[in-house]
């Protein structure tokens, strides 16, 4: 599934639940924030059990509720895009070319000031 797709269903769900207002702002960047945090304890996890451990990186670690680190990292992770993508319809900011400014920087085919 594209990105685009999943952003629209993302949105859809949002509106469902009445989320997608300006107002909500605030709210859902510290909403972002906290799936941040979440997803650095998964990643810290898998950091630990690579490091310390001495599990090999393409060993699966089974994890809680018999998830793998791997999986509970992804779910994260999406978590992640989920809030961006909700917060970025509530301030009025494309994620798409958010995505697209960050990969010309990248490149060095865009500076901060433009």
């Amino acid at each position: 599934m594209k990105f685009e797709d999943l952003q629209k269903l993302t949105l859809e769900w949002a509106d469902d639940k009445d989320l997608l207002h300006a107002k909500n702002a605030k709210k859902q960047f510290m909403k972002f924030i906290e799936e941040v945090f979440e997803f650095k304890t998964e990643f810290d996890n898998w950091v630990f059990f690579r490091e310390k451990c001495g599990f090999a990186e393409d060993e699966e670690l089974m994890y809680m509720e018999g998830k793998s680190l791997t999986v509970n990292s992804k779910l994260e992770m999406g978590d992640i895009f989920v809030t961006l993508i909700i917060l970025c319809e509530q301030v009025g900011i494309d994620p798409v070319e958010c995505l697209s400014m960050a990969y010309e920087k990248m490149q060095g085919r865009l500076s901060r000031d433009e």
